[in-house]
């Protein structure tokens, strides 16, 4: 009887690693159909591969890349409007010039990333790492920044009007190169330079 049970619990075991595994997998023919044409919108792209892959001016609107390997990436010029990158890593890759409205980069790995002067308001970076990341001249309005790790992040020039930094790593001086409008942080609370009167 308790061998029974054991197999019984191995066999549930099993077939929840395998739905798992299906569940996290990408899309084979998605993954062919962005190599061979550069247009994949909507596509699922969970988990896969684009290791230095040359994605710049790629259409992945709404595209699926949840945990994605995206090292040195070239996003450059991309249409990546409400793609989800949750938990993807995307050390080193050039999004210069790609458009971000609405896309997620929750949990995700962005050091050494580039998102200068891109229009990033209102995105969705909490938990992230952006260690190192150049975000020079970048629209972060209303950005959620909560939890991130900032430290050696350029924010020269950044706007960060109503941008959350709540629990995030960064120091005082790397703010001191931004804009900062109603700007929430932790230690320092709500901080204006400059701010226009409403």
């Amino acid at each position: 009887m308790e061998n029974l049970m054991r197999v019984q619990c191995l066999v549930i075991l099993l077939l929840l690693v395998i739905a798992s595994a299906k569940a996290t997998a990408f899309d084979k023919e998605d993954l062919a159909r962005l190599e061979s044409t550069n247009q994949c919108p909507a596509c699922d792209l969970r988990g896969a591969n684009l290791y230095q892959m040359d994605l710049s001016g790629a259409d992945l609107v709404q595209a699926d890349l949840r945990g994605a390997q995206c090292v040195a990436t070239n996003f450059r010029g991309a249409n990546l409007t409400g793609a989800n990158f949750k938990n993807a890593n995307l050390l080193g890759a050039s999004l210069a010039g790609a458009t971000l409205s609405a896309a997620n980069f929750a949990k995700s790995n962005l050091r050494v990333a580039d998102f200068t002067r891109l229009n990033l308001s209102g995105i969705n970076f909490r938990g992230a790492n952006l260690y190192d990341t150049n975000l020079k001249g970048a629209d972060l309005t209303d950005a959620d920044l909560r939890d991130v790790y900032l430290y050696s992040a350029n924010l020269s020039g950044a706007n960060l009007t109503r941008a959350n930094l709540s629990n995030s790593k960064i120091y005082y001086h790397q703010l001191k190169a931004a804009h900062l409008c109603r700007t929430l942080t932790r230690f320092w609370g709500e901080l204006s330079q400059g701010c226009p009167a409403y």
